[in-house]
This record gives C-alpha cells, structure tokens and sequence, in this order.
C-alpha cells in the first residue's frame, strides 16, 4: 500500500489531522483522514508531498508528479527515463 501525504493540520483547537491519499488492491487512489498524536506532526509535515508540473527536457511534453520537500525536482518524464519511477 503506497500512502500519500499531503496536509498535516488542525482547526479551531481540535485534534491534529493527517489527509492523505492510499493506493489500494485496485490501482485506485482513495482518501483518508487520520487522527495523529501532537508530537508525531512535524514528523508528517517532513513526510508531506506536494504535486508539481514540469516540462521534460527530452520530449518537451508537461509531466505530473509528487515531490516530497528535500527531494531534487527531475528534468526528465517518466516515459522517457523509467528509472526514477518510485512507489
């Protein structure tokens, strides 16, 4: 099962909150909210992804992608370098 996160937060003094997308048996994405401890959000917030555009240098055509917040932006789609597909 591949976990997305992408917001970690609270409102109006409630309980932290974790919003994520799950890849389920399917191949479907399905989304979830999930309760999570105080001390554990910045350990979240790290995990956090975020979806970005990018123009391939090879082929010239836009791609589609979650990056997390230290990882390097790549230059290449996936169809052209099938390499840097990760799960």
């Amino acid at each position: 099962m591949s976990k997305t996160i992408i917001s970690v937060s609270k409102k109006n003094n409630s309980v932290w909150r974790m919003y994520f997308y799950e890849l389920n048996e399917d191949s479907e994405w399905n989304f979830y909210t999930k309760k999570i401890n105080r001390l554990l959000v910045w350990f979240y917030k790290l995990k956090k992804q975020k979806l970005y555009n990018n123009i391939c240098d090879i082929c010239g055509n836009q791609f589609r992608f979650y990056r997390k917040r230290f990882e390097k932006m790549p230059d290449q789609c996936f169809e052209c370098n099938p390499d840097q597909l990760e799960y």
